[in-house]
């Protein structure tokens, strides 16, 4: 019964294997849109998901677990709640990670973006789940942050899985991850462009047909499930009709200029927290950023949390000035400080309603003075949330389309485009600061490539490229097994050690003029070896009489007739058999040797020039399953085939 199972597995699975073989070779192209646009739609769905089962904790935990009014109604808290929960909360969350395993503490974007460009968008499931339930756990208990990076984390991780898991190509894993980052972020907000515009410019950093298409199918896939759980509604209940004059130029610069210069300084705030606290344990600098929390929050209640509800309030205009001047100031500091701890939650939600609150101040201050309509507040709070995100994150589309999909208003776009490109300028020209997340990778000393507009070695596969016409011998190897391999005449043959690590390669013709050199030379000297021994066992016969058997005289006709025996013929045969099980050669020898180095098949271009720098070599050879015994020999690929299909393509 076993053995038929046995064969019908094998029988129903060699199909299916034939199918994966053929979209991997297929998916390692940079071209394969169809393909890769559909394996999006599923990366997007499975993060919508995770995104969406995220959410739903949370905001059940605090309603059902901590007694809220509301998701986000922290103000309802007692003061002394406010105090000790985060306190208490994030002592308890430190203490948790310090008994994690070092490589399972990192989270979030930055982990995101190592993981992207570093290590072929390989996001290990161990810190996704980390990632999950801390990011749950440090939003239930009041610290300021959102739910975007646990997001981003748990999306790209579901690209990933998709995946590794069919044994995908490196360049198709990370379009995966970054249909799972627009899904996520798309899932949270209800924004399906602005999820599109950051995968490719904050998380991707490339804009290219072969990644926008399934970028976009997975966002929307992204927003439909968002909004058949939630409703229809963008996260922010915003609605503006606000027609721009020219008059407004003026104050929309100004507010540009003070969200560029707030946005620096928030970063700033994040590289000296950084620097400063590099070496504490990871229990001390989680336990700072509750007591900041509670702290602040037991004054400002206002900053606990994610903040959405407050920044409705700011919208309506329900807050006094000297309120928003306040909650801006302590949402400010204590975000850039939470952010340079390290806690594993979300930096863009505090960011936006750090902006929002400006800019419902300078609104605020318009609406004092009779410059504007009580309406148009809400105007100057998506504004300043637009410049804010935009000018810290460096990330300017992604924030315009934000504002656009936030607003359902065109004419907000003019405005926006002002306010965004002026803080954004103001951040980067005059304080030289870069995006939070590169400013935040470099503090950890950690550098990511810049942004590209063509394909690159990111985008095609290893096995796209390699010659397959293959094979490969040990070294040292016997006669017998180098003919062997030289059959099928193979473009290269491969050379490995006892251990099955690649020592180098040959083409064909110089391994075959070795091989016929060796083997005819070998044979010679084994017939000239037989030959002699042929004639020293004859001579020795020649001088030896017949012996007569028991009983019979010897005769001088008997020793006559031995005399004239002739001695038996060598066989070239068998010689030429002797020769090839015995003889050896030693094929680093052979004139045309080039060193050489495993790669695994899956990996891009990009990892495979990185491989050759560290190898110090010009071949590499393509593997599945580097590293296991049984990983099988797919192809060969020199520097001139990798540099001409980066050029070419």
């Amino acid at each position: 019964m076993t053995a038929l199972l046995t064969r019908i597995t094998d029988w129903l699975g060699r199909p299916v294997n034939r199918f994966i073989e053929r979209l991997r070779l297929r998916l390692a192209q940079p071209d394969a849109l169809l393909q890769v646009t559909l394996l999006g739609l599923i990366a997007g769905l499975v993060a919508a998901l995770l995104v969406v089962a995220f959410r739903l904790a949370l905001e059940g935990l605090q309603v059902y677990g901590l007694g809220l009014p509301g998701a986000e109604r922290y103000e309802s808290l007692p003061p002394e709640w406010r105090l000790l929960l985060p306190v208490i909360g994030a002592l308890a969350l430190g203490l948790a990670f310090h008994l994690l395993p070092m490589g399972m503490r990192n989270v979030g974007v930055g982990h995101v973006i190592i993981r992207f460009h570093r290590f072929g968008a390989d996001m290990p499931w161990q810190n996704a789940i980390v990632q999950f339930f801390a990011g749950i756990w440090g939003l239930l208990i009041g610290l300021t942050g959102g739910r975007e990076g646990p997001g981003i984390h748990l999306g790209a991780f579901s690209g990933s899985l998709l995946g590794h898991s069919l044994g995908l190509p490196n360049n198709s894993v990370r379009t995966l991850s970054g249909c799972g980052v627009a899904a996520a972020i798309s899932a949270a907000f209800n924004t399906p462009l602005a999820g599109v515009i950051f995968a490719l410019e904050v998380v991707i950093k490339q804009y290219t047909l072969a990644s926008f298409l399934p970028v976009i199918l997975a966002s929307s896939m992204g927003a439909l499930l968002a909004t058949t759980v939630f409703g229809p509604e963008t996260l922010f209940t915003i609605e503006i009709h606000h027609q721009m004059s020219f008059w407004e130029v003026p104050t929309l610069l100004a507010l540009g200029l003070i969200i560029g210069t707030m946005a620096a300084g928030y970063i700033q705030i994040v590289e000296g927290t950084i620097a400063r606290s590099w070496n504490w344990p990871v229990w001390a600098r989680f336990t700072a950023a509750g007591v900041a929390t509670g702290i602040i929050g037991f004054w400002v209640p206002e900053i606990l949390g994610i903040g959405h509800d407050t920044t409705d309030l700011v919208a309506a205009a329900e807050l006094t000035l000297g309120a928003l001047l306040i909650i801006a100031l302590a949402k400010w500091l204590l975000a850039s400080v939470t952010v340079g701890l390290g806690l594993p939650i979300g930096t863009i939600a505090p960011v936006l309603m750090t902006g929002a609150v400006v800019g419902g101040t300078v609104g605020s201050l318009l609406y004092q003075f009779d410059q504007i309509p009580l309406t148009d507040v809400a105007f100057y709070t998506v504004l300043g949330m637009g410049a804010m995100m935009g000018a810290t994150l460096q990330a300017p589309l992604a924030a315009l389309a934000a504002v656009l999909e936030l607003t359902s208003d065109t004419g907000a776009i003019l405005p926006a485009m002002i306010t965004i490109v002026v803080s954004g300028l103001v951040s980067r020209m005059g304080f030289g600061k870069d995006g939070l997340y590169d400013a935040i990778l470099r503090a950890n000393d950690q550098q990511m490539p810049g942004p590209s507009l063509w394909f690159n070695g990111d985008n095609i596969g290893v096995s796209s490229i390699i010659e397959r016409r293959v094979a490969e011998v040990a070294c040292p190897c016997t006669l017998g097994r180098f003919e062997q391999a030289l059959e099928d005449k193979p473009a290269w043959l491969v050379i490995r050690d006892e251990n099955r690590q690649a020592m180098g390669v040959i083409r064909y013709a110089p391994a075959k003029a070795a091989f016929e050199q060796t083997f005819n030379q070998a044979l010679f000297d084994a017939q000239a070896q037989a030959e002699q021994a042929r004639r020293q066992a004859s001579e020795a016969e020649e001088t030896e009489p017949v012996e007569a058997p028991e009983g019979v005289e010897a005769t001088p006709e008997a020793n006559e007739t031995a005399e004239g025996r002739e001695p038996q013929a060598v066989d070239m045969e068998a010689i030429a058999a002797q020769v090839r099980a015995e003889g050896r050669m030693d094929p680093r020898e052979i004139s045309g040797f080039y060193r050489a180095a495993d790669v695994e098949v899956g990996y891009t271009l990009t990892q495979a020039q990185r491989v050759m720098r560290e190898n110090d070599v010009e071949v590499l050879v393509a593997r599945r399953m580097l590293g296991s015994p049984h990983a099988r020999t797919l192809g060969v690929m020199t520097a001139a085939m990798l540099e001409q299909a980066i050029v070419e393509r």
